[in-house]
């Protein structure tokens, strides 16, 4: 039997109507959490919606709005594919942490120390994952490194030390050992695209650097060694070793070093007439340490008293730079890894029953008890400054893979008991799989017992600077940077101020990852529509469409405050 004219029609107009509700659905429903756009049902509606807008585009063919998005389609319609294609991609497994839930900063009237933080880092700029000269040279450096290096410094944290800032943490012809924590593997590791921009950050040293890079740590006889697996990256394949063969195929003097080479080999120090790599040990103290001949061949270290110079006999401790670079993550017996339990990694657990009476005991009474032994050997090996890599967080670690949150932050001190503090406190706990026990300020927690009996012994004993107090600590984020002092909508911070679709694209892919693109340069301007809560989603889009295209025409952006 014929169909009736009516059926016929409404067939015909259908798609204008699911499509229309469709958008106003996903408006409606997400327009102040993007996040939103990962639930099944705003997935489902994305690509009817995309189409509906797409046709929309087709049927204006001739009218103004199309001569006026035509300037722009390629970019605008690349964009909206992309939102398509969010729309249709499965939705992960774990996500970050709420991006409107910045991490907590204040200032303190003379503190002790001082905290810099860094929450929603973007991702790397390239993959070493080659490990040779092919690797295109933009891909060495980081932008998240960038950024913390330029919030250290706007704080007065020098990275280089020069004439001008001979307070800075690196000189021009250091030995410099960066302590990261590879004793197990992937996101347990410190991540390498933020240790590739350490190095590169180094190296860009202004009096131009001719000193020596040395990635170590002591993996202990139960660890995997530093190996390829140790590949906690935007691109899986990159290894800390990939990193390091990339830049010393460059020509830079960039070195691995696994202490664990030296496990169990017992030396004196040079100024003893002792020539030989291995490990100090201290009878009296317990206290442990590597002394070593560099990969290069050109320096003999000692960890303790620095750079040793065997034609006048002595000891230059300013040449030797030591960086504290953990990986956050909870750990079962000290209740988290941070940059003062990082410290296991230095000194060495060999000859555990004839020096500490067995395994058990060097661990529940030296290393985590109250003898502090962590804080004995940091002591004498003290960091010039600590970065936390907290860009992946295990909540159940050392070594488990099944609670891991992208918590995409970096944390630096050079208090690395404060760093500690303020990534276990903030970061940790809020997605750590038992919280009581990473909490440090609640005393029952194993985490609060052991980072206050390292405090202590650093404090009272050791008289340095540290503090786990946060009344007596600033903490200071990106807003030291201030506004750029443009206008808002102006997202990517263009050279010429104006507001063009870039802006738009820049938004697309921070708010919604595809893939997951840098934040806004200055947050004032990545609110375009000038929200009083000053948060960054996909009202702004809108707000830029509405600006750019006129659906409908609407106002220029507000400029910053």
């Amino acid at each position: 039997m014929q169909r009736p004219r009516l059926s016929l029609e409404i067939t015909h107009t259908w798609h204008w109507v699911v499509g229309f509700l469709a958008l106003l659905w996903i408006l409606l429903r997400s327009g102040t959490n993007p996040k939103r756009l990962t639930y099944p049902c705003q997935r489902a509606a994305m690509p009817i919606a995309t189409g509906w807008l797409l046709s929309l585009f087709a049927f204006l063919g001739a009218g103004l709005f199309l001569k006026r998005f035509l300037k722009a389609s390629g970019i605008v319609l690349v964009a909206l594919g992309l939102i398509w294609f969010i729309g249709l991609r499965p939705e992960p497994s774990k996500s970050a942490i709420d991006i409107s839930l910045a991490l907590p900063i204040w200032e303190t009237p003379d503190p002790i120390s001082t905290v810099f933080v860094y929450d929603n880092i973007p991702p790397t700029t390239g993959s070493l994952a080659a490990g040779d000269a092919t690797v295109p040279d933009e891909h060495l450096s980081d932008p998240a490194m960038d950024t913390l290096v330029a919030l250290l410094e706007t704080g007065g944290v020098f990275l280089h030390r020069t004439g001008v800032h001979p307070e800075g943490v690196v000189g021009a012809d250091d030995v410099v050992i960066i302590k990261g924590n590879y004793q197990w593997t992937a996101q347990n590791t410190t991540n390498t695209d933020r240790v590739k921009g350490l190095i590169r950050q180094i190296l860009l040293h202004p009096d131009g650097f001719t000193g020596e890079i040395i990635v170590c740590d002591n993996t202990q006889e139960i660890g995997t060694g530093i190996l390829d697996n140790d590949n906690n990256s935007d691109d899986s394949e990159q290894s800390i070793e990939d990193v390091v063969n990339t830049f010393y195929a460059k020509g830079h003097p960039v070195y691995l070093l696994d202490w664990n080479i030296y496990w169990n080999v017992v030396v004196d120090e040079y100024s003893a007439g002792d020539d030989a790599s291995g490990y100090v040990y201290e009878a009296d103290t317990k206290v442990t340490y590597p002394k070593f001949l560099t990969p290069s061949g050109e320096h003999r270290v000692s960890l303790r008293y620095g750079v040793w110079d065997p034609v006048s006999e002595t000891y230059d401790a300013s040449r030797l730079c030591i960086i504290d670079f953990p990986v956050l993550k909870a750990h079962v017996l000290a209740g988290a890894t941070i940059a003062v339990k990082n410290w296991v990694g230095v000194l060495t657990t060999a000859y555990a029953d004839e020096r500490y009476g067995g395994w058990n005991q060097m661990h529940s009474t030296y290393i985590f008890g109250g003898y502090a032994l962590v804080a004995r050997v940091i002591a004498v090996t003290y960091p010039d400054l600590t970065i936390v890599d907290a860009t992946w967080t295990s909540g159940w670690g050392p070594s488990n893979l099944a609670h891991l949150t992208n918590t995409k932050a970096l944390v630096a001190s050079t208090d690395p008991v404060a760093a500690s503090w303020y990534a276990a406190k903030f970061i940790l706990t809020p997605v750590a799989v038992e919280p009581d026990q990473t909490n440090p300020d609640l005393p029952s927690s194993t985490y609060s017992k052991c980072l206050s009996r390292w405090t202590g012994f650093l404090v009272d004993s050791a008289g340095f600077a540290c503090t786990m107090d946060s009344s007596a600590m600033s903490v200071y984020g990106r807003e030291v940077f201030g506004c750029c002092e443009g206008v808002r909508g102006n997202t990517n911070d263009d050279p010429d101020d104006k507001i063009n679709v870039s802006d738009v694209t820049y938004l697309v892919t921070y708010l919604f990852g595809i893939p997951t693109g840098p934040e806004p340069v200055c947050w004032e301007e990545g609110n375009a529509n000038g929200d009083p809560d000053e948060k960054v989603n996909v009202s702004d889009v809108s707000y830029l469409l509405a600006y750019l295209f006129g659906i409908p025409s609407g106002p220029a952006p507000p400029a910053c405050p």
